[in-house]
């Protein structure tokens, strides 16, 4: 080989020349797509129910916007998203969440994934660290092992991340001359845990943070899934000394396919966040179709779609309480669409994942959750996506599999 290139086949060689933050080829996967095709069973991924993609609703919301606003598509959009979105958000934001902000601060983004993107490539450098809970969303960990960052996972009880160990963490940190760039949360419907904070928890988890003058990130993505119980305040409407950032996406209610979410953030980050968003906006068709659907059907729309959740959360409790080992203890949560469930400690749920999987059968161990690849006993079981017959089968495979594999007496 000569410069890269194979002279017998005449054909270049790239192995030498990618970036070493880029992982090998066969760690290099993309979340939610596998090449050996969806199994029969798909509990692994977090999509929502088909049926509630409302088709047709959105094809007549994006037929009105093109009729009003098809000249536009000719221009390159506004890469904070268009004002009417942003206004929106704004609203939604104020209603629901309890945050006050001006639509300069939005920044309408390609998914969550970007906006973790943006604020972590804002933030931090090679190197610096980073808290997330002990177990957390796997495209977080992705992101911050891209910028080759130091992630620390913190401890969490039934209400989430534990604000004294979230304390003692830092001060650890603190006494090594390390301070932390900022604190990764997700308050409502944790991915995977499923916990949800308290009013206090949050609260107590934002004085920790202004104490020790730590940023917070919050990933507000399942507090729109919230089918049982109230609503809980955002961190962020919380915040005197603004220094927690915003996260929420449409992608939960709507579908992962729009890849629509909004990233807020303080007046002085504008210009910054702005700049690293440049290349990569969304696009004007999905955030049309997503702005004129739901400034007319939000309500009765997240209304469904949270009644699909909770009869498919209720049918999957149901299966693991008829065909699982007494064993297997699980959460029961109020929003979101995962169950985490944990088999007794030195059994491997990881081990068996990949021969579920040729049966038709995926879920999520827990080292994928992991900063530091521990939870071999747990895994993430989605009721978003599979209908209540294929919930039922697959629990009922899923727990033959272990039986015969002698993860369960």
């Amino acid at each position: 080989m000569v410069g890269g290139l194979v002279m017998d086949k005449g054909t270049f060689d790239f192995s030498s020349f990618i970036a070493e933050r880029v992982p090998p080829a066969t760690a290099a996967t993309t979340t939610g797509w596998d090449p050996r095709g969806r199994p029969k069973y798909d509990f692994g991924t977090g999509f929502p129910d088909p049926d509630s993609f409302p088709a047709e609703g959105l094809h007549e919301a994006l037929g009105q916007a093109l009729k009003e606003r098809g000249r536009e598509m000719v221009l390159y959009p506004d890469p904070k998203g268009f004002l009417e979105f942003r206004e929106f958000i704004v609203d939604k934001l104020h209603r629901e969440r309890g945050i006050v902000v001006e639509p300069d601060q939005v920044l309408v983004t390609g998914g969550s994934g970007v906006a973790l993107a943006i604020f972590t490539q804002l933030l931090s450098n090679p190197g610096d660290t980073l808290i997330t809970e002990e177990f957390t969303y796997p495209g977080t960990l992705s992101v911050m092992r891209n910028l080759k960052a130091n992630i620390v996972g913190v401890s969490t009880d039934e209400e989430g991340m534990r604000p004294d160990v979230l304390d003692e963490t830092i001060r650890n940190l603190k006494s090594k001359g390390i301070h932390p760039k900022f604190v990764y949360t997700i308050p409502s419907f944790q991915n995977p845990t499923g916990t949800d904070m308290s009013v206090q928890r949050r609260h107590d988890i934002l004085t920790v943070a202004q104490n020790h003058g730590v940023p917070i990130f919050e990933d507000d993505a399942y507090e729109d899934l919230r089918f049982e119980g109230d609503r809980t305040p955002s961190i962020h409407s919380y915040d005197d000394t603004k220094m927690t950032l915003y996260c929420g996406t449409f992608s939960k209610i709507i579908a992962p396919g729009m890849r629509i979410a909004y990233l807020v953030v303080p007046p002085e980050l504008i210009s910054q966040t702005n700049f690293l968003n440049w290349g990569r906006p969304t696009s004007h068709f999905a955030a049309l179709a997503t702005y004129y659907y739901l400034r007319d059907h939000m309500d009765e729309h997240v209304a469904e779609v949270n009644d699909i959740l909770l009869a498919k959360r209720d049918t999957m409790i149901g299966a693991l309480g008829e065909f699982m080992d007494p064993k297997v203890v699980y959460n029961r949560p109020s929003g979101g669409m995962y169950l985490w469930a944990q088999l007794p400690e030195g059994i491997s749920v990881a081990s068996v994942a990949g021969k579920a999987r040729e049966r038709g059968v995926a879920y999520l161990p827990g080292p994928n959750f992991s900063p530091t690849g521990e939870g071999e006993n747990y895994l993430r079981l989605c009721f978003g996506y599979a209908d209540h017959e294929g919930i039922r089968d697959g629990i009922a495979l899923l727990s033959q599999i272990f039986t015969e594999e002698g993860l369960l007496a």
